[in-house]
């Protein structure tokens, strides 16, 4: 099927509708699905101008899962945000809930993350794709944990690289029983008592805490 002709537009921005095609693409149909071919269908363009923009569905896949650390990124950021005046445990909690509610929000974007990364590992060349989502998503929750324990008076007693390793590997776990099971109250449950757990990694730490005004 020929696409319908197409305004001229830069390329970077051309790039970021077929990106959000083929990620309408995957989120309906599977990642397995998001072929160039179907990506230009879904767009209503040619199937030249997807290969003007991206040489191949690996150049795809890889564009698509940058969209998605994006959100992680944003995500982390919205954790901090969710990190207010209250005890550690309470900015623990508060952070994960926080997390969770975006990951939750989407249940077929979750789908479309795991799927990226399992392809990501099946094809040679693509395996910076699934390590540049692990690396941003650590990157986010250290920031999270070194944010509330500075702002609650507290340090670590392990590194944080260490505790975000655990707790990325925990709410990996979580999304994907969820993604089974769909028990929301559970996964809340089980991310509040890790969060409970963390504390035995804390000290308190007065000096830690911001003085009134730099926060």
């Amino acid at each position: 099927m020929r696409g319908m002709p197409q305004p001229r537009i830069a390329r970077s921005q051309r790039r970021d509708q077929l990106v959000a095609a083929a990620l309408d693409v995957a989120e309906r149909e599977g990642v397995p699905a998001m072929s160039v071919r179907r990506v230009a269908e879904a767009a209503n363009v040619s199937l030249g101008l997807v290969h003007y923009c991206f040489t191949d569905k690996d150049d795809l896949v890889a564009a698509v899962a940058s969209r998605i650390v994006e959100e992680l990124e944003a995500a982390g950021v919205g954790a901090l945000v969710d990190v207010g005046a209250g005890s550690l445990g309470d900015a623990l909690r508060a952070g994960v809930r926080g997390l969770w509610a975006s990951l939750s929000a989407n249940r077929s974007r979750q789908l479309v993350t795991y799927e990226i990364t399992t392809h990501a590992l099946r094809q040679e060349g693509l395996h910076d794709v699934a390590v540049a989502q692990y690396r941003v998503s650590e990157g986010a929750v250290s920031a999270f944990l070194l944010h509330a324990a500075m702002t609650t008076g507290h340090h670590w007693t392990r590194p944080v690289e260490d505790l975000a390793g655990t707790t990325l590997a925990l709410i990996d776990g979580v999304t994907l029983r969820w993604l089974v099971d769909g028990d929301d109250e559970g996964a809340l449950a089980r991310l509040d008592a890790f969060a409970d757990a963390l504390l035995c990694d804390a000290c308190e730490d007065p000096l830690a805490r911001p003085a009134a005004g730099d926060a």
